[in-house]
């Protein structure tokens, strides 16, 4: 038998950004995303009894299943003991670049091998399981907008749909670079926590969690945007003033597509960056107004690759 799960991407309005427990992955905030249409990870996992340990094909190729079989362990833990697996899974985003490839990557998984047990499980069962492989996971098995609670333990941290009113959303991701990050995200965590400013970040957080629902319910793009930049501005601005180690993700090009944005909203357009773990951009607008925002960033940096992503699916089976 083989199993076949196939999960979206997510793009935090509201950021995770910081743990409380690295064993369990419980973040220091509850974040609220967009599931994204054009990014996903389709995962095909295989009993396999005759294999020593896990075995992970990545995009046909064989590479380290340390952190998958880890993971798998956990799974081991929560669900029963199972053989060992074969994995075969392809990644239809950019891998380590800050776009959510390890969110769709560990909710396929966790998908899949529930359904290779035989096990019924809801999806908030399956989004506290996948917060141990990937906190942003959680997020991956709904579509649309999904909040992730923080909890105080195991069993309440976990993501649920939002059930949001449909919208004409839309993100233009600005891929400055699909190369592996030089800072990891779970160390980019750790060095943000030396931040002076970071008690701070966690109370704005919580607030801006209370507003970003409000305005996701009420379709309110331009909310939205505004309350998903300012988040995502001041979680940039932690790496910065960390007293171990500050760096940023920012590049030259950065700077320069957050620059352009800037100038698009003062010409009245909806534009409003959002930037995770790496160096790519993420402009929220309408989608009546994605293709000039496109244009623009063309006309001035010929080079960059854009596409425009709208609001994405659950979680879905083969």
């Amino acid at each position: 038998m083989t199993s076949t799960a196939k999960a979206h991407t997510n793009i935090a309005f509201i950021k995770y950004w910081g743990k409380k427990n690295q064993q369990l992955n419980l973040p220091t905030t509850s974040s609220l995303s967009l599931t994204l249409d054009k990014f996903y990870t389709k995962t095909t996992v295989t009993i396999d009894d005759t294999l020593s340990t896990d075995v992970l094909y990545l995009n046909n190729q064989k590479v380290d299943a340390t952190r998958v079989h880890q993971f798998l362990d956990v799974l081991r833990d929560e669900l029963g003991y199972f053989p060992t697996l074969k994995i075969n899974s392809y990644n239809h985003v950019p891998t380590s670049a800050g776009l959510a490839s390890s969110a769709s990557a560990f909710a396929a998984l966790t998908g899949a091998v529930v359904q290779e047990l035989g096990l019924h499980l809801d999806t908030c069962t399956l989004s506290r399981l996948a917060r141990r492989g990937s906190g942003s996971a959680s997020r991956s098995f709904f579509g649309h907008f999904a909040v992730w609670h923080a909890g105080i333990d195991n069993d309440s941290s976990f993501a649920e749909s939002l059930h949001a009113p449909a919208m004409p959303i839309a993100l233009v991701v600005a891929e400055v670079s699909s190369q592996q990050k030089k800072v990891g995200s779970t160390e980019g965590m750790q060095r943000a926590l030396t931040s002076p400013d970071y008690g701070n970040w966690v109370n704005n957080s919580q607030q801006q969690f209370i507003d970003m629902q409000s305005a996701v319910m009420a379709a309110d793009i331009e909310k939205i945007g505004t309350i998903a930049e300012a988040n995502a501005m001041s979680m940039h601005d932690l790496n910065l003033t960390a007293t171990q180690h500050p760096f940023t993700y920012f590049t030259a090009e950065t700077q320069r597509i957050l620059q352009i944005v800037d100038d698009l909203k003062h010409q009245g357009l909806l534009a409003f960056a959002t930037m995770d773990a790496g160096p790519n951009v993420k402009i929220i607008t309408h989608v009546e107004h994605a293709q000039l925002i496109i244009q623009t960033l063309n006309n001035a940096l010929p080079n960059l690759k854009l596409e425009i992503a709208q609001s994405g699916p659950d979680i879905s089976y083969e």
